[in-house]
């Protein structure tokens, strides 16, 4: 009788033991499960958002104006994060220089803005090309007569 009792209460250890490393294990696999779940989403926010910087898309889909000397160039944000253009550069059919500059300027998401050029001594040539630099370095080459173009 005695040795039934001891292989009882060892029975009874073993299976509290059991289910101890059980419910160990279970928390840590938890754990681990949350833990790869929320490097995934954060990942998958920051690649949206670097991918959203590097594409830059702006859409130009007015030809630009120029009056006053200066080029208007009508640009809308279609990508989900602001973007800013830090500098611009117009140059005609012979690639000289006729005008540059520093904007600064920020386009939310979703939004236009009208991108007005410092005045420039020229008249309208469909041959002149604008060239928008972004904040991140990508180049936006916009020809003065074409009426549609994403960048």
């Amino acid at each position: 009788m005695n040795f039934k009792k001891r292989r009882a209460v060892g029975g009874l250890i073993s299976l509290i033991g059991i289910i101890i490393v059980f419910g160990i294990v279970s928390v840590a696999y938890l754990e681990l499960s949350s833990a790869q779940t929320n490097l995934i989403s954060t990942s998958l926010v920051a690649n949206q958002k670097v991918s959203d910087k590097n594409n830059a898309r702006l859409n130009f889909t007015s030809t630009p104006t120029l009056t006053d000397g200066q080029y208007v160039l009508p640009i809308d944000n279609i990508g989900s994060d602001t973007i800013s253009i830090q500098s611009y550069i117009v140059y005609n059919s012979t690639h000289n220089i006729i005008g540059k500059g520093e904007k600064n300027s920020s386009i939310n998401a979703g939004n236009n803005i009208s991108f007005v050029t410092d005045a420039i001594d020229i008249t309208n040539s469909d041959s002149d090309i604008i060239l928008i630099v972004t904040d991140l370095g990508k180049k936006c080459v916009i020809p003065a007569d074409v009426s549609f173009r994403i960048c």
